[in-house]
């Protein structure tokens, strides 16, 4: 059995082990890097990766392959039984005694496999302990470079890795890579031990780290950067925004420089920017291979979330891997060339379609009801999978015969809360957190002689001069909401009562609670906690029949779970949202085209709406189906609607987006809502 083992070791499974590798290199196309660089990256990383097991698969090949070729050579020398030979090969080289008895042909065998097994134990001791202590020493430094293709490189280590790594390790896409290399300018072992402790669920995701700078040519070729498929870029928390966006910049010249092309070659580069104004530039600076998210925009999710009790688990639905996506069909295939855009849904049985990309590459969402679809349109789709999105023989309804009997409507909004006149107070607004954006945000959809209060740790010099700085950064200065007063207090004080008390809680209408994450994420969120019990503590005293609801902004599941027992729903975790989002472009670019547009002041909104305003004189139904809200909103309005409002077994309100029963009646109230997408 060993022999016929060893046999088959190098007669087929070494033999097919090295050409799978070289088909493996041949598929992955790594230009620039030879084959046997390949081999050695792949077995280094096996090496280091297997420890002590490697180790011992290594020693278990040595000395099968030492008594193989002893047994046959000494089969071939005495004329005698291979099996023989494999038994006193197996005893020379491990007693290293030969029997005086034996003719002097077996005692030069039985001499020379001691020989030999004395000298390759030697040797495979050495070469391990010699292999090891190179291995740790290029692990501490991170200088060998990495041999893959088609892999994600990741430029950065910040609050949002851990979040953008287990995302993509639920991603359940053909095209998602299955290996990250990670640039960061701390060391090798830094990065990873600063993933251990974040306790960083990879997955079956195969992370590799490396040392080096972002924008240093040779630092990138070491990760791969020229024959990856995808650049993700993270910004710099540490950094003021205008100097992260800096490095940025540096980052995006030096891989537009390299190649004949630009690194990556064949694949994409997500970029995170600080600042919204520079979102422009950083698409002209590389364009084609460019697609960058603003966490400012955030700023805008966080108003509409105030506004909206419900807007942010809704986005969560839809920002991610964990629930329905956004895809894109052919309209030639799936039979929707020459329909409107009005009649397009009831083709839809498992999806909800929201927009077109043209044949051009641009994006339209939420297009004009009469828009018809041309022959090289794609369909963009809200979709649980891609094997959700089926050509139908039949439409879900006969919208056009619906229409006849229901006749036409108008939407009226009964009551709409934008260009209203607010009070706002924001806690714990600093530089880097989102006070600024949620301002600029304001100002766009607020009545002009709102006001806002901010409530922080900083001196108001120090306040004041963020804000004159980042009006400064936006080109813009703040026309409708001003800041009125700023409570300062000591960081240490921000959760006391007395200090709360100062400012006219009962009198805002919306309240936005944002975390300190300079605190690190746990302590910043116990902090948020106790200043919401503050809260309520006072405002029960002050006003009992207040319904105080603040849109929260929060680093950890734990303190969603402690704020829903507080009876705060309207929580938004958005270092989570932003890494999601990051993972949805970085896999497919169609997410940066839809989500640019849902959080652009100048695209679509998501809302939250009564059904009654869009029925015209048609009484509220008691039942309905979701095929027929969709056909009420689309004959009432340019909107989408995407999903409404149920309940679950315990009464409370949820969101399902796409739902996928869309003929099956459900019980309607005045209380359900509905979810759209409207121009703005």
């Amino acid at each position: 059995m060993v022999l016929a083992y060893g046999v088959w070791m190098w007669t087929w499974w070494l033999p097919s082990l090295y050409f799978r590798m070289h088909d493996a290199y041949l598929k992955e196309d790594i230009e620039g890097r030879s084959f046997q660089q390949y081999l050695t990256y792949h077995f280094n990383y096996w090496m280091t990766s297997g420890g002590i097991a490697a180790m011992f698969k290594l020693l278990g090949i040595g000395i099968l392959t030492l008594l193989t070729i002893g047994a046959f050579i000494y089969a071939i020398l005495m004329q005698d039984s291979p099996v023989r030979g494999l038994w006193l090969c197996t005893v020379w080289a491990s007693a290293a005694s030969v029997d005086p008895a034996v003719t002097a042909m077996e005692g030069g065998v039985g001499m020379l496999l001691t020989f030999g097994g004395l000298v390759l134990l030697a040797v495979l001791l050495t070469t391990i302990s010699d292999f090891f202590a190179a291995q740790q020493r290029k692990s501490n430094e991170g200088r060998d470079p990495i041999v893959e293709g088609g892999h994600l490189v990741l430029l950065g280590l910040s609050s949002q890795t851990k979040q953008f790594i287990e995302e993509l390790a639920i991603c359940e896409a053909n095209s998602a890579p299955k290996t990250i290399a990670i640039l960061d300018t701390m060391p090798k072992s830094e990065i990873e031990e600063e993933l251990k402790r974040q306790n960083t669920n990879t997955g079956d995701l195969k992370i590799v780290c490396r040392g080096g700078l972002p924008s240093s040519a040779e630092d990138l070729w070491k990760v791969g950067a020229d024959v990856c498929s995808r650049i993700v870029i993270l910004d710099e928390p540490s950094l003021p925004r205008d100097e992260a966006d800096a490095i940025t910049f540096g980052t995006l010249l030096t891989l537009r420089g390299q190649g004949k092309t630009g690194w990556p070659n064949n694949g994409h580069i997500s970029v995170q920017c600080c600042l919204g104004k520079n979102v422009g530039f950083m698409n002209e600076l590389y364009p084609g291979k460019t697609y960058v998210l603003s966490g400012e925009r955030l700023g805008r999710l966080m108003v509409q979330s105030a506004q909206d009790q419900g807007l942010c688990p809704i986005f969560n639905a839809i920002i991610g891997f964990d629930g329905d996506e956004f895809y894109a069909a052919k309209a030639v295939d799936i039979g929707l060339v020459g329909k409107t855009f009005q009649e397009v849904p009831f083709w839809c049985e498992k999806t909800v379609p929201i927009g077109i990309r043209d044949g051009s590459g641009a994006y339209v969402i939420n297009p004009e009801k009469t828009y018809k679809v041309k022959m090289d349109d794609e369909i963009i789709v809200l979709a649980e999978d891609d094997d959700a999105i089926q050509r139908m023989s039949s439409p879900l309804m006969d919208f056009q015969a619906w229409h006849r009997k229901y006749g036409a409507a108008t939407f009226v909004e009964a009551d709409p809360n934008d260009n209203e006149q607010v009070q706002v107070l924001i806690c714990n607004f600093t530089e880097r957190g989102y006070g600024c954006a949620i301002l600029f945000a304001l100002d766009e959809m607020v009545a002009a002689g709102s006001v806002c209060d901010i409530f922080c740790s900083l001196s108001e010099e120090e306040a004041r001069a963020i804000l004159k700085n980042a009006e400064d950064e936006q080109d813009r200065k703040l026309k409708n909401i001003q800041v009125r007063s700023i409570y300062t207090t000591a960081q240490h004080q921000m959760t006391s009562q007395h200090k709360l008390n100062i400012m006219p809680l009962q009198d805002y209408t919306f309240h936005f609670i944002l975390a300190d994450s300079a605190l690190g994420f746990q302590k910043a969120d116990e902090q948020t906690v106790a200043m919401i019990l503050q809260m309520k503590m006072l405002l029960k005293d002050r006003a009992p029949e207040l319904e105080f609801n603040p849109l929260v902004e929060i680093c950890t599941t734990n303190a969603h779970a402690q704020l829903e027992l507080l009876g705060i729903q309207n929580t938004i975790n958005t270092i989570s949202m932003m890494s999601r989002a990051l993972a949805l472009v970085a896999i497919d670019t169609l997410a940066h085209g839809v989500l640019s547009d849902l959080l652009s002041a100048t695209g679509n909104n998501m809302d939250i709406m009564p059904l009654a305003d869009y029925l015209g004189t048609q009484p509220l139904p008691s039942q309905i189906s979701f095929a027929e809200v969709t056909a009420m909103v689309n004959r009432a309005a340019h909107q989408v609607v995407i999903g409404w409002s149920e309940r679950d077994h315990h009464g409370n309100k949820v969101w399902v987006v796409n739902p996928k029963e869309k003929l099956q009646p459900r019980i309607w109230t005045d209380e359900d809502r509905i979810v759209v997408i409207k121009d703005v």
